[in-house]
């Protein structure tokens, strides 16, 4: 595959390599090495490592300690019948939630100077906040946990550990309330068929950066490593199976000119993007809804009436996956506002019926389809929208 004309690429195709493995991983290596390029993106979607997103810290949940009465009283839920159910529903074992409805953001500004000096009058505005005057009025001694809760795009919640005696915390919320954090998460890959994006840096993104990936074979199962660029081990991947979605997003990229072009909008400084998803599952149903763009052109050209879609609709929900980039625009007016590109591949296997039926509509898409490690697809559709917090 070739990246010539794009900004944004993820791997190349695989070649052998006679590099000796032996000395640098685990285990006896058993037959050819392969080796791919990597990009820095590509990188950093299959590292291991740690790491940093901003999110806005909101508020925080304060969890007091049980006085002797409260203890015995939680004793006594515990042995009583339904004691489970009624110990959840009660106030008194409910944590404290402070959170603060202050708003105000100031967006990016052509002019830092400008930014800068309304940077400080929100900081000066920010002790009014009901907040600060609650924290001010927190009790340490009665206190035995606080953990902070952040906003993230998208209207989403989520907890945050704050390190140190409950006086930091408390202290620590002060200082940063409604003000972006640093969270740290185990690795991009936040969860199943989700990548978390903001942890790398796009606008340092360098098309022409290339790393090194070595597969192989050890104990009868595939492994795989990035190596730096004096050949030693940068990092192993934990599982290969990520190495599936690097070729599937290199396919969508390579065919979808809609999701290119809004990765080269976050390189470009005009987006941030968010989260990265492989989603097997949609809610759009091709059996029922119109014959996708891809297919109308097809039957235009072949001069085939549209009656034939019934040979093709009950295929198109099958074998079929979804890469899916979200972002937010920064000329977008509302700041929150999520924007998503989907680009649909299509399994060229799903297609086999029409082998026979529409021998001409298969070839089509016989030509149409990529090949790489995890498969042959087509693009079978692209969409875009919004969705506001």
């Amino acid at each position: 595959m070739s990246h010539k004309n794009s900004k944004v690429w993820i791997i190349s195709d695989g070649r052998f390599s006679d590099i000796d493995l032996d000395l640098m991983v685990e285990g006896p290596v058993a037959g050819p090495c392969k080796e791919y390029n990597l990009s820095a993106i590509g990188r950093y979607l299959l590292n291991p490592n740690a790491i940093e997103i901003k999110k806005k810290l909101i508020g925080g949940e304060v969890h007091y300690r049980l006085g002797p009465v409260k203890k015995i009283r939680k004793a006594l839920h515990n042995i009583l019948p339904g004691a489970k159910k009624r110990l959840k529903t009660n106030s008194w074992l409910s944590p404290d939630v402070i959170v603060s409805r202050y708003k105000l953001v100031i967006p990016q500004l052509k002019d830092p100077h400008l930014e800068y000096h309304l940077n400080q009058i929100v900081d000066q505005l920010r002790p009014y906040d009901s907040v600060a005057k609650k924290l001010v009025q927190l009790d340490p001694r009665k206190i035995f946990q606080i953990v902070g809760i952040c906003e993230d795009v998208g209207g989403n919640y989520s907890y945050l550990k704050l390190q140190g005696s409950i006086e930091d915390k408390i202290k620590y919320l002060g200082n940063f309330i409604s003000k972006d954090v640093g969270v740290v998460l185990n690795k991009a890959y936040i969860d199943e068929d989700l990548f978390e994006l903001r942890g790398y840096d796009f606008l340092s993104h360098d098309p022409e950066a290339t790393h090194k990936l070595i597969t192989y074979h050890t104990g009868g199962a595939q492994k795989a490593c990035v190596l730096t660029e004096n050949n030693t081990i940068d990092f192993c991947l934990k599982d290969c199976r990520l190495l599936r979605y690097m070729h599937l997003l290199e396919q969508a990229l390579q065919s979808d000119s809609s999701l290119s072009r809004a990765f080269n909008l976050c390189i470009e400084g005009q987006a941030t993007p968010i989260k990265l998803f492989f989603n097997k599952k949609f809610e759009i149903d091709y059996s029922k809804a119109a014959l996708p763009e891809v297919y109308l052109d097809v039957f235009k050209s072949l001069n085939l009436e549209l009656t034939k879609k019934n040979l093709i609709q009950p295929i198109l929900n099958h074998l079929q996956i979804g890469i899916s980039l979200s972002y937010v625009l920064l000329s977008d007016s509302e700041q929150d506002r999520m924007h998503t590109d989907i680009s649909i591949l299509h399994d060229l296997r799903a297609l086999e019926p029409l082998r026979k039926n529409l021998p001409h509509v298969y070839s089509e898409f016989e030509k149409r389809a990529m090949i790489s490690e995890a498969g042959r697809f087509y693009l079978l559709d692209s969409i875009n929208g919004t969705s506001n917090a």
